[in-house]
């Protein structure tokens, strides 16, 4: 079997090796916690995955790939999951704690908790009657956003009580203003809370191995409706002037935009965009090259043929290699930014005189 990358934290890179050694940390204090009936587990039946499909992509192969092997597989819960459970007198909380008899559940929490999330105050200081609440295993970016909360909401054909985010996710503008124009009425935890009828929205996916079914849910809860594209747009979300939330990386932006622009191209920098800019952007989306990082996810909302991701040593997984596939979209091609200006130029414009499939 190919070897396929999970979370690809990265072979290199400072946030990388904390990122890990978080994740380390945090598996001590829940095997503890469970030793002590604190906390309880998915049960191993529900975490067994298999790989379901071998997607293909041309040209670099990322440094955490083994092998040079340009291929990645998709994965699935071997055990389907239901769309939601439900749960009598739950207890959630600000860091996205779901606490059911004195206990921690991780089918009812919203990340695979560490020490913070273990020792949270549950008690709660006030009651409702019913309410949603989202299982996920991440809750740090936009991509997370859309790929675990709105990809939950989406599924549940319909919410007929508020949904409760965690203190730190409802914070978001971004999250106000989607669940604002999709008429989504949710509560932010900012203390814990006793849902007495709760229905907590299970995670259906492995990772970001996202299936069809699941992409066809997103575009039509966000009532996707995107303009045809021009004819030989050329759009470049460049990450230049934005920090992640997540890691440190670099892109060699100048050279791609540049490159873009003779081209005829358009240059989106993301981290000034606003909601309106991708929407103006939409008809130069027939090819669109992206440095890895969510503002990828709004490709959701486009006609979108040919993919070319630039990506950094220090950080990369597949995420936006299966939503392209999800989508439809097999002409994709992976460069690695750290190769040198020369190699950059020459991949792009490999990639770029191809004709698209369509």
């Amino acid at each position: 079997m190919t070897n396929g990358v999970e979370h690809a934290w990265g072979a290199v890179g400072a946030p990388a090796f904390v990122a890990m050694i978080r994740g380390r940390i945090g598996g001590i204090w829940r095997n503890l916690s469970a030793m002590m009936g604190r906390y309880v587990p998915l049960p191993k039946e529900e975490k067994e995955i298999t790989c379901i499909q071998q997607i293909k992509f041309r040209g670099d192969v990322p440094v955490q790939i083994s092998g040079g092997v340009r291929e990645q597989g998709r994965y699935a819960f071997c055990k389907p999951r239901p769309v939601f459970e439900a749960v009598d007198d739950l207890v959630v909380t600000p860091l996205g704690g779901g606490w059911h008899d004195s206990r921690l559940h991780q089918r009812y929490s919203s990340c695979e908790p560490g020490a913070r999330l273990l020792f949270e105050n549950h008690s709660p200081q006030r009651e409702v009657e019913v309410g949603y609440f989202i299982q996920s295993a991440h809750k740090d970016t936009y991509g997370d956003w859309v790929s675990e909360y709105l990809g939950a909401l989406g599924r549940a054909e319909k919410l007929d009580a508020p949904i409760f985010l965690p203190a730190a996710i409802a914070s978001r503008p971004y999250v106000r203003r989607d669940l604002d124009a999709l008429g989504v009425v949710f509560e932010s935890i900012d203390r814990p809370i006793k849902i007495r009828r709760a229905k907590v929205l299970r995670q259906q996916k492995y990772f970001v191995h996202f299936p069809p079914v699941e992409i066809q849910a997103l575009r039509t809860f966000l009532r996707a409706d995107p303009p045809p594209v021009r004819d030989g747009g050329l759009l470049y979300l460049s990450r230049r002037g934005e920090a992640s939330e997540v890691a440190t990386r670099y892109y060699p932006n100048e050279i791609i935009e540049e490159t873009v622009k003779a081209r005829g191209g358009r240059v989106l920098l993301t981290a000034n965009a606003t909601q309106e800019d991708y929407e103006q952007a939409a008809m130069e989306t027939q090819t669109v090259i992206f440095d890895h990082g969510s503002a990828f996810y709004n490709s959701l909302q486009w006609r979108t043929q040919r993919v070319v991701e630039i990506v950094a040593d220090a950080w990369w997984n597949n995420a936006f290699l299966m939503l392209a596939d999800a989508m439809g979209i097999d002409d994709y091609t992976i460069i690695r930014g750290s190769m040198g200006d020369a190699h950059i130029v020459d991949a792009l414009t490999a990639a770029l005189d191809r004709p698209i499939k369509t």
